[in-house]
């Protein structure tokens, strides 16, 4: 994606809309309960195919933003699936244009 394009907060996506959110990434587990270890941040940046009880995107770019050795989670042209909730709190923007 070009630097040039603008984003701004999404509060309502529609399908067909580009929407960039940030992904915790997390650690594999090593222990049989408790929370999950946070071992980075993704940046997805997907188009919203599908909406019904959770959004479907085909993922366009991932990129890494923290530091560490952290593997990425999702792949450029998988699809996905996320809640509402979760789009939300990665602080969503959608493209202009």
């Amino acid at each position: 994606m070009a630097k040039s394009q603008e984003w701004v907060p999404c509060t309502q996506p529609e399908v067909g809309d580009t929407l960039k959110w940030n992904e915790p990434l997390w650690a594999a587990p090593n222990k049989p309960r408790g929370k999950p270890d946070k071992i980075g941040e993704q940046e997805i940046i997907a188009k919203l195919v599908a909406m019904q009880d959770v959004l479907e995107f085909q993922v366009i770019s991932v990129k890494k933003i923290s530091s560490g050795d952290a593997p990425l989670k999702v792949q450029e042209n998988d699809n996905i699936r996320r809640k509402t909730s979760t789009i939300e709190q990665g602080f969503c923007h959608k493209l202009l244009g």
